[in-house]
């Protein structure tokens, strides 16, 4: 086919994440750290969120399906789109949505990796880490947050609930809620409180890749309230200004594992 030979250039690898008004540089980094473990790649960035994208709208930020039209239009023979998301919920199904849409014109060899805790490899490492990293101690609960998915027939609730349910088997004070999806703090926060009861502490941990506006405003309000009851912290930060997953070894080591997969299984350029 004539429009093969059009086709000139190597790799290209697309991280496709939600972005964040507020932490954008997190994903920065992020994207610093995929150049020099993928320096043969044409490596970019892809933020999904309209509202991060619109808010920063002085930045060259660009939406996956941007990045890929650029990418064929560049000629290049595969293009690996890694998804940083944490479930497989609506943003993560979107990705795959437009890769298989780019699939149907485009010569290039397309494929996208799983999200984070999707695989159950991926899944066991991240949260194994997390129950590591904050062990049970006398008197002290850890409350695990996560973002949560508005349908309930979302995909993605099975790597929620096996999430939820290994979190609280790995520790018998570990507790789970939501911030907008199934079993939402405001629901949950008598239940909550009956369990929390005899704490000494609270530590609060949000399973977001960045801290961005849930961190800042939803996870403090969870706080504010919980402080009535005992002692509460937030999680301390790793090494960024405040907690986030992206800063969590065991995460990027799943990303760039999921990567290598997926580059492997695209096999050697043509």
């Amino acid at each position: 086919m004539k429009r093969q030979r059009h086709y000139q250039q190597g790799r290209a690898l697309v991280i496709c994440c939600f972005g964040s008004v507020v932490d954008q540089a997190r994903f920065d980094a992020l994207l610093e750290q995929a150049h020099k473990r993928y320096p043969d790649c044409e490596v970019r960035l892809a933020v999904s969120s309209r509202m991060v994208l619109n808010r920063l709208s002085d930045r060259e930020l660009y939406t996956l399906p941007e990045q890929l039209a650029q990418l064929d239009r560049g000629g290049y023979r595969q293009i690996l789109v890694a998804s940083c998301y944490l479930y497989p919920t609506e943003e993560h199904q979107q990705l795959k949505q437009v890769v298989e849409g780019f699939k149907q014109f485009s010569l290039s060899r397309l494929a996208y990796t799983p999200a984070l805790l999707q695989t159950v490899n991926g899944a066991n490492s991240i949260l194994a880490a997390l129950a590591a990293r904050f062990p049970m101690e006398e008197g002290v609960h850890n409350l695990f947050i996560h973002h949560g998915a508005p349908q309930l027939d979302n995909a993605g609730y099975n790597a929620i609930w096996y999430s939820q349910q290994l979190l609280e088997q790995l520790g018998e004070r570990n507790h789970c809620c939501s911030l907008e999806g199934a079993n939402p703090y405001p629901l949950v926060a008598a239940k909550l409180k009956q369990q929390l009861a005899a704490a000494k502490r609270v530590r609060l941990i949000p399973l977001l890749l960045v801290s961005g506006n849930h961190a800042v405003n939803d996870v403090v309000s969870i706080q504010a309230d919980l402080q009535q009851l005992t002692e509460v912290e937030i999680a301390a930060p790793i090494t960024s200004e405040r907690f986030c997953l992206l800063d969590l070894t065991a995460v990027t080591e799943t990303l760039w594992k999921q990567i290598d997969t997926e580059f492997n299984k695209l096999g050697e350029l043509a």
